[in-house]
């Protein structure tokens, strides 16, 4: 039987276990670590990306002198991929973990950089288990990216989503989240890229935001300017998954940056407490907020700064998970 995680509809740092395993994990409560004397880092390329997540990683470890630290550039080997005796491996991108879903199962794998459904898909046909392959997912809580929506355009009440044949399984908690923050979801089967405009028009014209959720026949290089482009035609904002997307032309977005991932890799794979198995995956607990002010002006849109509305998102979380009192 396959394992499948989801972002739980309880809490913002949660991730579901469902079908072989039934545990809630939170991330507001402490996170357990894996404290390890011997690391490695893998990547498939020597990318601006995964140089600076190594910088950052090291100067977050740089207090931890016992740890032994060592790089691999997938690219440039000519042999297989070996670990060390009691080394955990940190695979930075999709490549980088497919590779490391490859090794020795009781070698413990963490990755970063990478989707959720790509997770479960690894996950799946690795037959690893939880306690030795975990992950840094890439998605931002639902729950997250909807408060956005309602911070910076608190009159939105109807949100569009489009999903495709990955995203499709989340529909369920998404539907969840938007219930819990009283806003209802316009949800729409994506089942061949040729169907993707006509339904676009389809749940601009009935939505008051679209909600863009990675999947990868949906939101792809091709796709992009028709799907920015259409939205504008509406006059409708697209809210993105990434500080990209929204320098394309998204109205906002909650992400992570590489050193905000880098340190919450740090947290897991440094303290002093240890454990014999590795934390379940966790998506990110650090985050920040981009808006493309020149859009939110055309579409007639008045935005607060960014940093006021993290701040605000922030409080909302923290406000959602403190213990209640008698």
């Amino acid at each position: 039987m396959s394992t499948l995680i989801k972002i739980s509809t309880l809490q913002f740092g949660s991730l579901q276990l469902i079908k072989r395993f039934s545990v809630l994990i939170l991330l507001c409560c402490p996170i357990l670590s894996f404290a390890s004397n011997s690391i490695a880092i893998f990547y498939s390329a020597a990318t601006s990306t995964n140089l600076e997540f190594v910088e950052s990683f090291k100067a977050e470890i740089s207090s931890s002198s016992r740890v032994k630290l060592r790089i691999l550039d997938l690219s440039e080997l000519d042999k297989p991929v070996t670990v060390e005796s009691g080394e955990l491996v940190i695979a930075l991108g999709v490549k980088a973990l497919e590779v490391a879903s490859k090794l020795k199962r009781s070698v413990p794998v963490i990755g970063v950089f990478t989707p959720l459904p790509v997770f479960n898909h690894l996950l799946e046909t690795s037959h690893r288990d939880l306690g030795n392959f975990s992950a840094i997912v890439l998605d931002q809580p639902y729950a997250r990216q909807l408060k956005l929506i309602k911070t910076v355009m608190p009159e939105a009440k109807k949100i569009g989503v489009l999903l495709g044949p990955l995203s499709l399984k989340y529909a369920d908690v998404l539907k969840e989240e938007a219930d819990e923050e009283n806003l209802v979801l316009d949800l729409e089967f994506i089942g061949q890229e040729s169907d993707l405009i006509a339904q676009l028009n389809k749940t601009l014209e009935s939505s008051d935001v679209l909600l863009a959720i990675p999947d990868a026949l949906i939101y792809n290089r091709e796709t992009a300017q028709p799907l920015l482009l259409t939205s504008y035609r509406h006059q409708k904002p697209i809210f993105g998954y990434s500080a990209a997307y929204v320098r394309a032309g998204a109205i906002a977005a909650v992400f992570s940056t590489t050193k905000q991932l880098a340190k919450q890799v740090a947290e897991i794979t440094t303290k002093d407490q240890t454990v014999a198995v590795l934390p379940p995956p966790q998506v990110p607990k650090y985050f920040s907020v981009v808006v493309n002010y020149q859009v939110a002006r055309s579409l007639g849109i008045s935005v607060s700064d960014e940093e006021s509305i993290l701040k605000r998102i922030r409080l909302s979380e923290a406000n959602e998970h403190e213990p209640a009192k008698n």
